[in-house]
């Protein structure tokens, strides 16, 4: 198996014992908390496929190449086990449902008691952000990209962009996955997907994750909080969250024998 480096933050645990669940609060976490999951997505994917529904399996089948159609199944298996946890419901019979730009939210039964969650992949890994308020998180490997300065020219804002080409050569690189990451994090927040352009609203560059500004689209800054949830050297991860800054629990998913 390929071993992922994580934090050491990120402590192995079974979404049974981390202490979760209806009777932590509404949404199976206390209020002031955010819980954030890595899930290796490298090995066997056998554990993970039994709660899938008959349409995440054909949507599985569907993928040409076996390794792509093996981070899917581990994914959407691991976050059914996760979110079991949190709604006391069995995880095959947690049900879906998308908003009007595709945002999943819960369904059915454990819709009322359940959290809101997000999920991201990046490489091997994925990382899926819980909480009781509207959240987006983005996860990306950190690689070398030679056109990173004209992805930055056309998608960030003026402010963005002459924040990152004041930083050394050195730097920018970093300072260009955190800029994406936070951007990608407020948008699948808001649901608004590729709807909404990536310079209608600013955010930090450097070590501290914030959201500055909005422009044109009835949010204000100051209603949202930005946490940077790297889960190792190799990964840049952001989430945003609308709400006051929350207590950071990170976790990396382990299923019980």
């Amino acid at each position: 198996m390929d071993d992922i480096a994580l934090h050491s933050a990120f402590e192995p645990r079974s979404p049974r014992d981390a202490g979760v669940g209806p009777a932590a609060g509404v949404g199976g976490l206390p209020a002031n908390e955010l819980h954030v999951w890595a899930v290796p997505l490298a090995g066997d994917p056998e554990p993970f496929l039994a709660p899938l529904s008959a349409a995440e399996r054909e949507r599985a089948s569907k993928f040409h190449f076996a390794d792509h159609r093996r981070r899917y199944e581990i994914t959407h298996g691991a976050l059914r086990h996760v979110l079991a946890a949190y709604t006391g419901t069995a995880p095959a019979e947690l049900q879906f449902r998308v908003g009007p730009r595709g945002k999943p939210y819960l369904d059915g039964s454990a819709a009322g008691a359940g959290p809101f969650f997000s999920l991201s992949h990046s490489g091997k890994l994925t990382l899926i952000g819980i909480a009781t308020s509207e959240l987006g998180v983005d996860c990306e490997k950190l690689r070398h990209l030679e056109s990173f300065r004209e992805i930055a020219r056309k998608h960030f804002s003026e402010q963005e962009f002459t924040r990152l080409e004041a930083l050394t050569e050195t730097a920018r690189l970093l300072a260009f996955y955190r800029c994406w990451t936070r951007k990608e994090a407020y948008i699948k927040a808001l649901g608004e997907g590729l709807t909404m352009g990536l310079d209608t609203f600013d955010v930090s560059i450097d070590e501290e994750p914030r959201l500055l500004a909005c422009r044109g689209v009835g949010e204000s800054a100051e209603g949202w909080a930005m946490l940077d949830v790297s889960p190792g050297p190799d990964f840049v991860a952001a989430i945003a969250i609308r709400a006051a800054e929350r207590a950071v629990r990170r976790f990396q998913l382990t299923l019980d024998a």
